[in-house]
């Protein structure tokens, strides 16, 4: 899969032909589309594309002619059209190719867009290692993971009691859905807490006590796993207090 910088200058680049395409187009029929109403139409085209460029244009970009795009758009004579092809956007792309050319390399691939965010950077710092060390890989991650269970719950450690307590049926101190009325409900708060209690005896525990045999996919299909309880944990809610016990009646 591509990588990110020629995921960006696809998407700009795309944007660029098509103002090329368009005031090309007006070039070759001048006189019908010097005539105001095909002229408004032209218009609000090519803004379409030059916002999109525009939105893309990150704050650190060199200085370019988008600012002169806007105006030979503003305008939209004969002149203009011609600047658009020969000169503003050849000169937005140059500058974009350069860009691009000198944006870090996502090294880990397609697979960090399904990493959750508290664990991409360890993973591409590690993949960028001369011998990734897969067992201190997830060992880590998994000790992230326990600090943000804790963090969110405000749980004592993340034993299996823990765990227990914090998404239990009766007293719960967070819900995963909004309420605990149906089946369906209470088996997910019941899966949440499994899924934590089972992340912990298969990965945190075997890795800390001792190395595991690891690769690439492993370490993946960990991650993987982790990023999903991550997700769970993330949208997970403090459980509402119960109501107030009505005051005895006179």
């Amino acid at each position: 899969m591509a990588d990110e910088a020629t995921n960006w200058l696809a998407r700009l680049s795309e944007h660029c032909r098509g103002i090329i395409e368009l005031a090309g187009v007006a070039v070759r029929s001048r006189e019908e589309h010097e005539a105001e109403p095909a002229k408004s139409m032209l218009r609000s085209a090519l803004k379409i594309h030059r916002d999109a460029i525009a939105a893309a244009l990150p704050e650190d970009f060199p200085a370019s002619r988008i600012g002169d795009l806007t105006r030979h758009i503003h305008f939209c004579d004969y002149g203009d059209w011609l600047d658009m092809i020969t000169v503003d956007v050849p000169d937005i792309l140059a500058k974009a190719e350069v860009y691009a050319q000198n944006m870090p390399t996502n090294v880990i691939g397609e697979i960090g867009d399904f990493i959750h965010a508290r664990f991409r950077p360890r993973l591409e710092l590690a993949v960028q290692a001369p011998a990734t060390d897969f067992h201190a890989l997830i060992l880590t991650c998994c000790v992230d993971l326990a600090t943000h269970f804790k963090g969110k719950s405000k749980a004592n450690d993340d034993s299996d009691g823990e765990i227990g307590r914090v998404f239990n049926l009766n007293n719960p101190v967070l819900v995963v859905p909004n309420e605990l009325q149906t089946e369906t409900q209470k088996n997910r708060q019941r899966g949440a807490m499994l899924l934590l209690q089972g992340w912990r005896a298969f990965l945190r525990n075997p890795h800390a006590h001792e190395v595991q045999p690891t690769d690439r996919e492993y370490m993946v299909h960990a991650l993987m796993l982790m990023s999903f309880i991550a997700r769970i944990i993330d949208s997970s809610k403090p459980a509402a207090p119960d109501p107030p016990n009505p005051p005895p009646a006179l």
